[in-house]
């Protein structure tokens, strides 16, 4: 009976030394390696088995770190030694259904940083005292000219504490006039000069919500008509983007490139609907062209559904080509954000026409 358990003892203890020289045999002791981008358990699962099949290896994502010890852990047991929250998830259920999902990681993004969403303070109205939102109905020659592009935004008070003299409170960048809108109007202008024909929202949605004694939570289902609207009397508009921004600093919003600084975007795809993964693909196109051209300039990929309160659809189950794009934060200036406005500029108008040269062919 003692032989049988000192076998099995000396077994177990066999086996968990082997366990963990595999976990550590390449951990770096330092805080950036639990931070770190979080590569799928596809990379891993590729990892490994290139070390048989070297074509695989081409196939891996650009600048993946290559570690036995760290891809074998994460196939077989699901932790990630570059991801404090997977060492998390199996003990507090719903912990990863509730996190935004990184789909693609811009350079220095992680769980540490996903977007956040934060709505005005319950004690601030922006509209007090103001005029009374009044919601006009469209203008039928400015809705029928065949427009390629709609541009609009949901949240469209949420605005930049530089364009707010005396504000200090990041939790009181909204205004009614200084805010997101003016980055939708640039955009418009910079893609109609590009030769696409671009319809920008003039409507206030938020006023939509205050007139109507909606709660902010209900944005989504204000814009939605707004984008409906749209579709119905611009029968030729093929892409629709909703702007937004972020409500963290400046630390994480804002990019500096050839010496100049530019507000940081990102893309946010929801999932809560069963044909996301053409808007996925249109975001991530234009996610790598920016990263080729202005590095470090866009944030990323993420993914949303509806759990933990966020919408989840976001209007995106109209459209295969939308979008919804968060540019910069409540720090960034009005020359940081115009320089991203450019550039998405620039990379939606390379994806318009290289799309409509396949389509002519």
């Amino acid at each position: 009976m003692l032989k049988l358990a000192a076998k099995f003892f000396v077994t177990v203890t066999a086996l968990f030394c082997l366990v963990s020289a595999i976990a550590f045999s390449s951990v770096k002791i330092s805080l950036l390696s639990f931070i770190a981008n979080d590569p799928t358990r596809t990379e891993s699962f590729l990892y490994v088995m290139s070390l048989e099949n070297q074509a695989l290896k081409r196939i891996l994502p650009e600048g993946y770190e290559r570690s036995f010890g760290k891809d074998a852990l994460e196939l077989f047991t699901n932790i990630n030694l570059r991801n404090m929250k997977s060492f998390l998830i199996s003990e507090i259920p719903g912990l990863n259904a509730a996190t935004p999902k990184i789909i693609v990681a811009g350079k220095g993004t992680d769980f540490t940083n996903l977007p956040i969403e934060s709505p005005p303070p319950a004690d601030f109205d922006i509209y007090e005292g103001g005029e009374e939102y009044t919601e006009e109905k469209p203008v039928e020659d400015s809705q029928t000219k065949d427009h390629a592009v709609f541009i609009y935004s949901t949240h469209n008070t949420e605005s930049f504490l530089p364009m707010l003299p005396g504000v200090t409170d990041p939790n009181r960048a909204w205004h009614k006039e200084k805010n997101v809108s003016l980055l939708g109007k640039r955009l418009g202008k910079k893609l109609e000069e590009k030769g696409i024909k671009t319809l920008v929202n003039n409507k206030d949605i938020q006023g939509m919500l205050k007139k109507r004694g909606m709660r902010y939570e209900q944005s989504y289902e204000a814009s939605r008509e707004v984008v409906v609207d749209a579709m119905n009397q611009n029968k030729q508009v093929r892409y629709y983007i909703d702007i937004h921004r972020d409500s963290l600093g400046r630390a994480v919003t804002t990019a500096t490139i050839n010496g100049e600084k530019y507000a940081k975007c990102l893309f946010v795809i929801g999932e809560a609907h069963p044909n996301y993964e053409k808007n996925l693909e249109f975001a991530t196109s234009l996610h790598h062209s920016i990263q080729k051209k202005y590095p470090t300039l866009s944030r990323g990929v993420f993914g949303k559904t509806k759990a933990g309160g966020n919408n989840g659809i976001y209007n995106q189950d109209l459209s295969e080509n939308s979008l919804l794009i968060e540019i910069g934060g409540v720090d960034n200036t009005q020359e940081e954000l115009d320089r991203t406005v450019d550039v998405l500029a620039d990379v939606i108008s390379e994806y318009y026409w290289g799309e409509s040269m396949e389509v002519n062919k």
